[in-house]
């Protein structure tokens, strides 16, 4: 999460959020981590956004991961 968030900064993007669900670190119960940086307006129309969902395959099962990138506004 840290890369991606230096990686954002290069891009010169306004904000950014990043969220993690799952068993993560193989704990019994699942998680929701999230970290934001910038700002993310998410119920604002107007804001251009781009936003990306993934889910990975572990030993453990599925991590669900979300990422919002807050560009500028229109």
């Amino acid at each position: 999460m840290r890369q991606a968030i230096k990686f954002s900064k290069e891009a010169n993007t306004k904000g950014l959020k990043i969220q993690i669900a799952g068993r993560i670190q193989g704990k019994e119960k699942a998680q929701i981590k999230w970290i934001q940086t910038g700002r993310v307006p998410l119920q604002t129309i107007r804001a251009k956004m781009d936003y990306c969902a993934y889910s990975v395959r572990t030993i453990y099962g599925i991590l669900g991961i979300k990422i919002w990138i807050f560009i500028g506004d229109k």
